[in-house]
């Protein structure tokens, strides 16, 4: 091959990098600006009747964060909803906070809920309370054949008497207005699905610009902008917020086909959308907040359980995504550096990525200006993938909420 061939095939490559920066990222991180709650949902009208909502709340050991969690959910100006705070098998003080918080009274709520308990059926020993407010669901046993959180989030399905399910976490703040926003969009759309994506805080650079890679990350493995279509492999979901119509949860069975998928939000989405469901997603701006993690390390740790599992526990399809995220994110500034007279597109390429994490920085609330720790960040992302690899090879599986399952059931179990 000679010196000009070899250099046009260097600056074709470069230009393949931007081309997929581009059309990967690019397209939906434009698509988002545009979709914010706020904006999207101010200019429809009122439903000719707000529909009930129940909000089921699954927390184990979230003592630190779950009071202000609720306290948000409390102080919603939807006018007609209940939350189900769903305490499953926690060791601390999680339990008592949701039952003190239940004991008083709020916006139209008749008398004070009662808190029950919940055997490994779901079944309560106490009547549900009537009307607006706040019910509390002890769990105390989980049954084979379910992860803890799936389990919670049937259970607390079970008990909900509304028309529509928001499932949210513990750790998520919710503005007041949120939960009328999002009504009103999927009411006026004709929506059965509505995810929200929160504000993630973070408390550093390092913490901030993982959040900001994640958020790259997830813009471009979704394709947001097709889930609102019929694609089928166009779906998403997020554990911060989803927003279900009862009857599509109900004919897409429940958290059943789910019951062993830790991917439990995203699979939640893969399952409502196969089922016929009209999907669609929205950035929540300010109107949800929530510390992923506290630490850039934590944020690395923190994806210990999911990471392997979105590959579907295949070692093949791990290093095929770890390897394919190293070469588009560190490819164009190791080519911009090193090709020489060749370099035009690997340039063209750096300067769009770098734009374009930033934009997404900027889009979940963190600053444009951490720009420059894509490729940081990046490389700490696929660390993080591949830690979770081996961590769940070595160990046969993955501990979560003090349960172990086995790498052969959580492979058995992925919703595919």
């Amino acid at each position: 091959m000679g010196v000009a061939t070899l250099q046009t095939t260097i600056e074709v490559m470069g230009w393949i990098l931007f081309a997929i920066w581009a059309g990967v990222s690019g397209v939906p991180t434009v698509w988002m600006i545009g979709r914010s709650l706020k904006r999207q949902s101010d200019r429809l009208p009122d439903p000719a009747s707000w529909p009930r909502v129940s909000v089921v709340v699954p927390a184990r050991d979230e003592g630190h964060k779950i009071e202000a969690g609720l306290k948000s959910l409390l102080a919603s100006d939807y006018p007609d909803f209940e939350i189900i705070a769903i305490d499953d098998r926690s060791r601390d003080e999680t339990g008592a906070i949701m039952d003190r918080l239940a004991r008083v009274p709020f916006g139209n709520t008749h008398g004070s809920p009662t808190p029950c308990r919940s055997d490994d059926s779901g079944d309560s020993e106490s009547p549900r309370p009537q009307g607006p407010g706040l019910q509390v669901v002890h769990i105390t046993d989980l049954p084979d054949g379910w992860l803890g959180k799936n389990h919670a989030l049937q259970v607390g399905t079970q008990q909900s008497t509304g028309e529509w399910l928001l499932f949210s976490d513990g750790d998520v703040f919710h503005d007041p207005q949120t939960l009328r926003r999002a009504v009103r969009f999927a009411v006026a759309r004709a929506v059965d699905h509505l995810p929200l994506f929160p504000d993630i805080e973070a408390g550093g650079m390092l913490e901030a610009a993982f959040v900001a890679c994640f958020g790259l990350i997830f813009a471009a493995g979704t394709q947001p902008y097709l889930i609102p279509t019929r694609w089928p492999r166009a779906y998403c979901g997020v554990g911060a917020y989803n927003l279900v119509r009862r009857s599509a949860l109900e004919r897409a069975g429940g958290f059943e086909p789910i019951k062993l998928d830790i991917l439990d939000d995203v699979k939640l989405g893969k399952m409502l959308k196969r089922s016929g469901s009209r999907c669609s997603i929205l950035r929540a701006g300010d109107g949800l907040r929530i510390r992923w993690q506290s630490g850039a390390w934590a944020c690395i740790t923190g994806l210990e359980k999911n990471a392997f599992a979105s590959a579907n526990y295949s070692v093949v399809q791990l290093l095929g995504i770890c390897g394919m995220t190293s070469l588009v994110i560190c490819g164009p500034m190791v080519g911009a550096v090193c090709t020489g007279e060749a370099r035009n597109g690997f340039v063209a390429a750096a300067l769009l990525s770098h734009f374009l994490y930033g934009l997404i920085a900027w889009l979940f609330g963190h600053s444009f200006w951490l720009f420059p720790m894509l490729m940081p960040s990046g490389l700490a992302f696929v660390f993080a993938f591949l830690r979770s690899g081996w961590i769940t090879l070595r160990q046969g599986g993955v501990r979560w909420r003090d349960t172990f399952y086995s790498l052969e059931v959580l492979r058995g179990g992925v919703f595919r």
